[in-house]
């Protein structure tokens, strides 16, 4: 019954109070720039196009390259946490992370308008915010003998991608049938 036992998070304190100070200063440096990323053409057509396939609910390039992005974030989290046994080390891509999400958050609020805002505050913010924390779980995984933790970061890249799936077809779909 030993290999088929999931129980490999171990939480610290210190490394959950680091997290939420880096997620802090990764807001707090994606706000100042915004300014800067706003600028390139790039930044505001990604926020268009996303706007623009939450709306027709176009889910076949969404979500692949959502998942392919949440699984190379989560594994190079749970690589650097993991492998290298120095988990504080994966808060550097958690600040990274933070910081686009911020910027992305802020860009897609400036362009898309109301909508970008629906956009932003029922899918994009949501699903991030799950993504940071999952980032969180993977640099959390103790060593041990079981085999499947390899696993544990594909499994949440797709849990993720399906909260995303569902918030764009259920809920959103709801909020726009509402309004």
């Amino acid at each position: 019954m030993k290999n088929l036992s999931f129980n490999v998070f171990k939480c610290e304190k210190k490394y959950f109070f680091a997290l939420i100070i880096t997620v802090i200063c990764a807001i707090i440096s994606g706000i100042v720039l915004y300014k800067v990323a706003g600028i390139n053409s790039y930044f505001k057509n990604y926020a268009q196009d996303y706007i623009f396939y939450v709306f027709n609910f176009k889910n076949g390039k969404l979500l692949f390259s959502h998942l392919i992005t949440e699984l190379i974030y989560l594994y190079a989290v749970f690589l650097l946490a993991y492998c290298t046994g120095i988990k504080y080390l994966s808060l550097i891509l958690i600040y990274i992370r933070g910081l686009f999400v911020t910027a992305y958050l802020l860009i897609l609020i400036a362009v898309g308008a109301l909508g970008g805002i629906f956009v932003a505050l029922l899918v994009f913010l949501p699903v991030s915010l799950i993504s940071i924390l999952l980032c969180f779980a993977v640099s959390n995984c103790r060593k041990g003998t079981n085999k499947l933790i390899y696993f544990l970061p594909a499994i949440f890249a797709l849990v993720n991608t399906i909260i995303m799936l569902l918030l764009v077809n259920i809920i959103f779909r709801v909020v726009i049938i509402i309004v």
